[in-house]
Formats: C-alpha cells, sequence, structure tokens
C-alpha cells in the first residue's frame, strides 16, 4: 500500500495560511541559510499529489506549475472545472484515495488544506506528518487542521532544528 505523507508549515500558533488564504508571511519569512527544510529530498520520492480547491487555486497562480512530473489530484466539491495541471476529484474523497493508495506507485504528498487534512486524520489516511513550525504567531487564519473529531496520537519519529528557528517535526501513526 502507498504510503501517504502531509508535508506541510505552520505558524507557531498552528496556522497555514491567513484568513484570505496568504501565505507571503511563510515565503518572505527570514533564511539567510538558504535551506531547503528537506523539500528537495521530499519531493523527489513523491510520485501523486493531492490538495484541496482553495490550495490547488494558490499553486495554480504561481509563475510556473511546482509539479509538472507528478499525478496531480484536487480533491473538491465543486464540479465542472477543469484544468490540463490536474485531475479533479469530486466523487468521495475516503474511497478515492483508499483505491489511489492500493495502486502500484511511489509516496502521496497531502499538499493540504486543513479541511482535507481534518478529512484524512479522521479516516487514519496519512501515514506520516512532516510539519516545519516556522516561529510566527499570526492570531487567526487558516488551522493546519479544521475543526473535527480528531482524537489521533501520533509517535514522533525526528526533530530537526534550523539556525532561523523553524523547526521540523516527523510524526508517524502509532
Amino acid at each position: 500500500m502507498r504510503k501517504i505523507s502531509l508535508y506541510i508549515a505552520a505558524s507557531l500558533d498552528g496556522y497555514i495560511a491567513k484568513p484570505d488564504g496568504d501565505i507571503k508571511w511563510l515565503v518572505d519569512f527570514p533564511n539567510p541559510e538558504k535551506d531547503d527544510f528537506g523539500y528537495n529530498h521530499f519531493i523527489k520520492e513523491v510520485e501523486t499529489t493531492l490538495m484541496g480547491g482553495a490550495t490547488f487555486r494558490q499553486i495554480a497562480d504561481f509563475e510556473e506549475w511546482p509539479y509538472p512530473d507528478k499525478e496531480n489530484f484536487v480533491l473538491t466539491r465543486q464540479k465542472g472545472e477543469e484544468s490540463s495541471l490536474v485531475t479533479f476529484v469530486t466523487s468521495d474523497v475516503v474511497d478515492f484515495v483508499k483505491e489511489l493508495r492500493k495502486k502500484k506507485g511511489g509516496l502521496i504528498w497531502l499538499i493540504g488544506g486543513g479541511s482535507i487534512n481534518t478529512i484524512f486524520m479522521q479516516n487514519d489516511l496519512v501515514d506520516e506528518i512532516i510539519l516545519t513550525v516556522v516561529p510566527i504567531v499570526l492570531g487567526d487564519g487558516i488551522p493546519l487542521f479544521a475543526k473535527g473529531d480528531l482524537n489521533k496520537t501520533l509517535k514522533l519519529q525526528k526533530t530537526e532544528a534550523f539556525s532561523n528557528g523553524m523547526v521540523q517535526l516527523t510524526y508517524s501513526k502509532q
């Protein structure tokens, strides 16, 4: 069965974006060492990406599509969207992901957002969380996990601190 990894960054107070979806705070955070925080190694292992509709629309606004060599899926309730960059999935998310995991292939990256992260956690679909905590307090925004019944205990596998104050935590299922 294919592994699903949630590789994501969040503010110290648990937000992945400002209330309007803005992530400029993350992009602009000081990084004097020009560290990639393990991203280049991680992305080489990824064969498939999964993301919510809002996350897709934000990424689609980048100058260049960052995942041209990946199989990309957008999990959305909005029917009728089309893009040459991704495949839109409007069917039951859990059923779709369970079938996707059975197919031959490599690592599946759950990019986010918060609502999709919650659905995956509620249905025990995340094998690993690699969370980079950015030492900034936003006060409000889009949370890492949306409200919902989420009583999951994880096992800490690794911690890594970076010179700019970011800390990366890697967790697996118990």
